[in-house]
């Protein structure tokens, strides 16, 4: 099965680079885990639908899949406890 595309906007490379090297490493992880599988995680709800969510460490990955393009686009990468309101805030603020 061939692997799906990563893709993101800057602000998600930007915050991959300037994690701890004890974060950034199962995050990496997860990130190659989703490109082979975006079936592994679990749907967001609410003003979050159609977005996916992934747990690595204590972070999280939101993403959309594109399976047309095989393309996985990475809204958000963020500690839990402020990423699913700053995406919720983005969310409000494209409406």
């Amino acid at each position: 099965m061939q692997a799906f595309r990563l893709d993101g906007p800057p602000h998600v490379a930007e915050v991959l680079r300037h994690l701890p090297p004890d974060i950034k490493r199962p995050v990496k992880a997860a990130l190659r885990a989703i490109s082979l599988d975006p079936e592994l995680g679990e749907p967001l709800e609410r003003e979050l639908k159609g977005l996916v969510k992934y747990r690595a460490s204590r972070f999280r990955i939101a993403y959309a899949v594109d399976r047309t393009h095989r393309v996985i686009r990475v809204m958000a990468v963020g500690h839990r406890r402020r990423i699913y309101d700053d995406l919720t805030e983005l969310a409000r603020q494209k409406k």
